[in-house]
């Protein structure tokens, strides 16, 4: 019921991830999801902090997989 509620106006803020960042949000507390439901700018900041977090976890996640690449070499596991 509340991501129902939160899911537009979450969509307003951030069209392309507004299912991901709505349901980050409804991890919270609910007293603090209801407060968000409540005002524009909490959960515009709120909105904010999850974008960000998804950013950070998106450029973890990308150099890990470079990492893991540059410490591939082309000649292991070669059979002879």
């Amino acid at each position: 019921m509340l991501g129902e509620s939160l899911y537009p106006l979450v969509e307003q803020l951030e069209h392309e991830m507004a299912a991901k960042v709505t349901g980050m949000l409804l991890e919270m507390d609910q007293t603090e999801v209801l407060h968000l439901l409540e005002s524009p700018e909490a959960l515009k900041a709120k909105v904010g902090e999850a974008m960000e977090a998804l950013r950070n976890f998106a450029q973890h996640q990308a150099h890990s997989a470079t990492d893991q690449l540059s410490s591939l070499s082309l000649n292991d596991n070669l059979v002879s």
